[in-house]
């Protein structure tokens, strides 16, 4: 393997010679010695060597912009690597034919401690940078190369075990050797010394505290949805902005992330700056607000701290987490109105500032964007709003190989992920991270089995319960059919031993296809309501009782009425008043709704009558709903084909799949 690799680098300096004889004007042939013995280089430093080798590649992809006749590359190096090793590598394949900068990882008070201008009078410059620290600005402009030093090859680490007669490793144990900060190198591969006794040993005492743990980031340009799709758009703006392509009135300027607790909002955030290459700056209303005595100067310093932090560190982002927290003007009560307000108008004052904040992009997260102020959510502030949902099966398959890399290619691990519906990022990073514990515990790597042993297994159900469940989705089905709501695509059940649920946490499930409209009319609404509330009614009408399963959590049947049936009241004048106020009832605080007297009857009187009107349509069709019921409790599953032998057919037109 080390003969292999000697005469392939041997090979391709030898051609990066020819080649840059044919480049002018002078090139650096003469600056290319051929290193015959590279075994040297692997006794002197397990460290020079590795990044000796992967420097080879780099240049290999970049060959023609080092021989430009004037070039300043920026490359980018892994935390865990020091790099003046990196640099050490350089001059053994360039001499001292090249300038050499190591970027420092921080900016001090009055800036970098470097001259760049000084370093910029090099015709060719290579700067070497930490992997997340933001460049100086005269780098970024001079920049005509760009490019990651890939320093985890497999065969390099293997070439270095065998100049240095430590034996071979796995992959397994290469990956986590590779992992840990280059200085441990000369332990791990002592002269003589089996390096696989070092990995096993490191291993044992993952992820002990002697192991410097570096910090994983999520790929967010995947499993995100929406937001993933904005990190793309998000970071190649970014990058033509650097290049002098794009003028920053073009790029975002703010983006809110919405969603349930859990989901990853700040995690994406944190991935998100790295991916994007930007000084990550984190604030929060509750940190500005405990700065010093928390007086409103205390906060307001606060806040403009951040701000002004974000601003130098540019390109940056500015994230401000709970979001919610600054509030709405319009709902303060009098007690705190003043100073309230004050803070509001100090953060659009800071949004949009007479200065201006190019470079700085603010990225809020907020659980309840119903409680922010609608101008700090317009055009030129957090003007981008992304919903973050809660993961579906593939995105909990993304998340668990994210937090378990070692199982990431297990098959095995889809299927945990499908049995996880209703569970967040942070629900399944607990999982994984209990999975380990296990495995740590008993000295071994994490198995397959681990994880399936902290999933948690809902109760199976007996054929009683599952005809309870088949009648109450019966109840959905036949009324969506009989009111004209959709066509309903699939009916699903599960006894939780042969079938589970995949798709939301909840005992059965009924997927309907509702045509796209351009309006709604009060009618619908009413409609929408009743077929919401006919799980319930069916249970009922059938069985005597209802059970639980209607209500109980915020995604449930009688959830999602009562909202539907306040948004007609308050937002779309459907009610016995015509007034309009939009978010007037906070949804997540449901004794709200209590204050409000003549609405709360309103919307008990709404519901009353739905469900009514739900029992009086199931009634005349008991017979349908029973035979569907049936079918569930023997198929598990019913698709529109065959509910067609059950039931009239629906509407023909098609739009987006709804659960229920």
């Amino acid at each position: 393997m080390d003969t292999a690799l000697h005469d392939n680098l041997d090979t391709y300096i030898r051609k990066l010679q020819r080649m840059s004889k044919d480049l002018p004007p002078p090139s650096l042939s003469h600056s290319f010695k051929i290193k015959r013995d590279i075994a040297a280089i692997a006794l002197k430093s397990p460290r020079v060597f590795l990044a000796y080798c992967a420097l080879t590649g780099l240049f290999r992809r970049n060959i023609a912009s080092i021989f430009e006749p004037s070039c300043v590359a920026l490359i980018s190096i892994p935390i865990t690597w020091k790099l003046v090793d990196v640099e050490e590598a350089a001059k053994i394949i360039f001499k001292d034919k090249l300038g050499y900068c190591l970027h420092p990882d921080k900016k001090g008070k009055r800036g970098y401690d470097i001259d760049v201008g000084e370093y910029l009078e090099a015709r060719k410059l290579i700067v070497f940078v930490h992997e997340g620290t933001v460049v100086h600005q005269d780098f970024e402009l001079a920049a005509t190369m760009r490019d990651q030093l890939r320093l985890g090859d497999a065969r390099h680490f293997r070439a270095l075990g065998r100049l240095r007669k430590c034996g071979d490793v796995t992959n397994a144990q290469i990956e986590m050797i590779a992992r840990q900060p280059s200085e441990r190198l000369d332990a791990i591969y002592r002269i003589g010394q089996p390096a696989h006794r070092a990995a096993l040993q490191l291993l044992k005492e993952m992820p002990g505290p002697h192991i410097a743990q570096t910090t994983k980031y999520l790929d967010v340009s995947k499993g995100f949805g929406d937001a993933s799709a904005w990190a793309k758009e998000l970071k190649k703006d970014l990058d033509n902005w650097r290049d002098g392509h794009l003028p920053w009135s073009e790029v975002d300027k703010g983006c809110l992330l919405y969603g349930p607790p859990g989901t990853g909002k700040t995690k994406f955030v944190a991935g998100l700056a790295v991916a994007c290459n930007v000084h990550l700056e984190v604030a929060s209303v509750a940190k500005w607000q405990s700065s010093k005595d928390g007086f409103l100067g205390d906060m307001l310093t606060a806040m403009y701290k951040s701000f002004a932090a974000a601003k130098e560190a540019a390109p940056s982002i500015l994230f401000i987490d709970e979001f919610d927290s600054i509030g709405d003007r319009t709902k303060f009560s009098e007690r705190h109105s003043t100073y309230s307000t004050q803070v509001v108008n100090a953060l659009l004052e800071c949004l949009d500032g007479i200065e201006g904040r190019e470079g700085v992009i603010v990225v809020g997260a907020s659980n309840n964007p119903g409680r922010i102020d609608g101008a700090l959510l317009r055009s030129g502030r957090l003007e981008k709003h992304v919903h973050f949902p809660m993961p579906d099966a593939s995105s909990r398959a993304e998340i668990l190989a994210f937090h378990l890399p070692s199982l990431s290619g297990d098959p095995v691990l889809k299927e945990i992920a499908a049995r996880m519906p209703g569970s967040s990022g942070a629900d399944i990073e607990r999982v994984a991270r209990e999975a380990r514990r296990v495995a740590r515990r008993e000295n071994r790597p994490v198995s397959i089995e681990d994880v399936w042993s902290k999933v948690p297994t809902p109760a199976p159900l007996d054929e009683q319960e599952q005809y309870r469940v088949a009648v109450h989705e019966a109840g959905h089905a036949v009324i969506a059919y009989a009111l004209r709501l959709g066509k309903v695509e699939q009916v699903e059940i599960y006894d939780n031993v042969n079938s589970f649920a995949t798709i939301k946490n909840a005992t059965g499930l009924t997927l309907i296809d509702t045509p796209l409209r351009g309006f709604t009319t009060r009618w619908e609404m009413l409609q929408t309501i009743t077929m919401h509330l006919a799980g319930a009614a069916a249970e009922e009408l059938v069985l005597g009782h209802r059970s639980e399963w209607s209500a109980g959590s915020i995604d449930s049947d009688f959830a999602k009425a009562t909202v539907l049936a306040i948004q007609m009241l308050t937002e779309q004048g459907f009610g016995k008043s015509l007034y309009f106020l939009p978010n007037s009832v906070d949804l997540t605080k449901p004794a709200d709704l209590w204050k409000e007297l003549e609405l709360r009857d309103e919307v008990s009187e709404i519901l009353r009558e739905q469900y009514q009107h739900a029992k009086d349509i199931l009634d005349g069709l008991r017979r349908s709903v029973v035979v569907v019921a049936e079918a569930l409790v023997k198929e598990k599953r019913l698709d529109a084909e065959q509910l067609e032998h059950h039931l009239p057919t629906g509407p023909k037109k098609r739009s987006g799949l709804r659960p229920h």
